[in-house]
């Protein structure tokens, strides 16, 4: 009996501790005087964010009412979110060396080694990756992918120029530029998925994004409890192999 009491008391210290914390943290913000959006307990603006068909919209909308700098949280994590043009040069140019990587998809936060690409390595990995493609994207090789993405929005202007006026939903023709772009400068491929809509390089592409994974309820839990990552990475993974 006493051994429960005590037990007890350490999980409500616990529990106690981890509130506050939760609490505390949603003051970061505040503190500097930064505006933005009020949180909700535990969730901060996931709530909002994910209940709105686009992501991208919500935080435009939050642009247009606290300005060009502000903040947000997912769960209890502070995010800035800057369209200040100065600022970013700020921090992707002059203070480029002490910025480094981007946020990691739930699917590799729990990577090690070097199994991390450019989209999910961290620090020295990521800085590593980032020197050896960075010649790729000089002046002089961009304007020889020109002509290739000439070519591309000739089919593309082509196929618009075909409906003749009417109404017709441009996002399809947009997809299909895109990864033809993409196969021309990046892999040397002539897909000319633009015309041939039975593509097997586009099928193949639309199916690896038919399923949002930040929209998986492991991964929403993910990000408020982030001291779950390691656990639900695996369990991640291993449904992934049962299907």
């Amino acid at each position: 009996m006493f051994i429960t009491i005590i037990l007890l008391t350490i999980l409500i210290c616990l529990i106690t501790i981890y509130l506050y914390k939760i609490k505390s943290s949603y003051d970061y913000f505040v503190r500097r005087n930064i505006p933005g959006p009020s949180p909700q307990f535990f969730f901060g603006h996931y709530l909002t964010l994910w209940n709105v068909p686009f992501y991208s919209r919500q935080i435009q909308k939050w642009t247009q009412q606290y300005g060009n700098i502000y903040g947000i949280f997912e769960g209890i994590r502070p995010v800035y979110v800057v369209s200040d043009v100065d600022f970013l040069q700020e921090v992707f140019v002059k203070q480029f060396s002490s910025f480094h990587s981007r946020r990691r998809p739930f699917i590799t936060r729990n990577f090690k080694g070097n199994r991390g690409h450019l989209f999910s390595a961290q620090a020295d990995q990521w800085r590593r990756q980032r020197h050896v493609i960075n010649p790729t994207f000089s002046a002089a090789k961009l304007k020889m992918m020109t002509p290739l993405i000439n070519q591309c929005i000739e089919s593309f202007m082509n196929k618009v120029n075909d409906m003749n006026g009417a109404e017709f939903n441009i996002y399809t023709l947009y997809k299909r530029m895109t990864m033809d772009v993409i196969c021309r400068c990046a892999f040397g491929i002539d897909t000319d998925m633009q015309n041939d809509i039975d593509n097997i390089y586009m099928k193949k592409s639309i199916a690896c994004f038919e399923i949002d994974i930040e929209k998986l309820f492991i991964v929403k839990l993910s990000n408020v409890m982030p001291f779950l990552i390691p656990l639900l990475s695996q369990i991640f993974r291993f449904s992934l192999l049962m299907t």
